[in-house]
């Protein structure tokens, strides 16, 4: 297992490189690609997922716990983060201190790797997970370049929200649309990996010299790679502790690269994108050691 993982985990940030060259090639414009994935596929996205889960309601309580540990996570990054900087890199580092990279890295990696029950927690995860990203996260984004009031209305207005809520309605009602349908929606599963992989890549080449902020670096893929790791699974080992089924799947939550979306939801703010996308490309690369590790301690200790 853990040289599959080495594998999908390169050949996904081959995937960013690429977008790296086509954003060189062709100029391409990455906050385009990002109001994408927030506004369209996103939302799409987490309403398959929630309608096509092999789980009952009882699995809302993974996609609580995953919201409830981001949020924490992220005000103590604020919190951090204010001892070292007083402008909107704060905001920056308080989101992304608070999520990973379960979408676009950790889906494809869980769906090859892992049975259909452990899938289903992921799936709980990963929702949670985006509904932090783009309710708490993005508004602690947000109030980097905007008011309350703004930030607020920014929030309000996301569809990932509503597709969340219809998506659990259905679920509730029992609802079943037919194979055509189904298949016409997972087509966004696969473009929210690829797209979101490529983004970060796509940032990256909009700039022709890359300064890359090594203390915001430093500090950001330390808190990602060491601070979050031990403090997720020392509380669910510990103070919460799970079966080794659940243990291996937040294992490699909290053990994923900072998230894509701090690149996409920076983009669609013009919050410091070049920072966000060189940070989350070096700890995705460090993700190729890291990952492995996690999933070697949960499944040997």
């Amino acid at each position: 297992m853990i040289f599959e993982v080495v594998l999908r985990v390169f050949l996904l940030i081959a995937i960013s490189i690429i977008g790296w060259g086509v954003g060189k090639k062709f100029k391409l414009d990455s906050k385009d690609i990002s109001t994408l994935l927030v506004y369209i596929i996103s939302p799409f996205v987490i309403f398959y997922s929630i309608v096509e889960s092999p789980a009952n309601w009882t699995y809302l309580k993974f996609s609580l716990g995953a919201f409830l540990l981001a949020s924490f996570m992220a005000v103590l990054g604020l919190c951090f983060a204010r001892c070292f900087w007083k402008d909107s890199r704060v905001n920056l580092f308080g989101f992304a201190a608070g999520t990973g990279n379960t979408g676009y890295f950790a889906l494809p990696l869980v769906l090859a790797i892992f049975d259909k029950t452990q899938i289903a927690i992921a799936i709980f995860i990963i929702i949670g997970i985006n509904l932090y990203e783009f309710t708490v996260g993005y508004f602690i984004t947000a109030k980097g370049s905007l008011n309350i009031k703004e930030s607020i209305l920014k929030v309000i207005k996301m569809p990932i929200l509503y597709a969340a809520f219809l998506g659990m309605i259905f679920k509730y009602l029992d609802i079943q649309f037919n194979e055509v349908f189904l298949s016409f929606l997972a087509n966004f599963k696969g473009a929210y990996s690829v797209l979101g992989m490529m983004t970060i890549g796509i940032t990256i080449a909009k700039f022709s010299k890359i300064e890359i902020d090594w203390l915001f670096s430093a500090l950001a893929l330390t808190w990602k790679h060491l601070i979050y790791p031990i403090v997720g699974i020392l509380i669910f080992m510990v103070i919460i502790p799970v079966d080794k089924q659940i243990l291996q799947i937040v294992a490699l939550m909290v053990a994923t690269p900072m998230a894509g979306n701090v690149v996409v939801i920076s983009n669609t703010l013009g919050l410091h994108p070049e920072k966000a996308a060189t940070s989350v490309m070096l700890s995705t690369m460090l993700a190729l050691i890291t990952v492995p590790i996690a999933l070697y301690f949960v499944m040997n200790f």
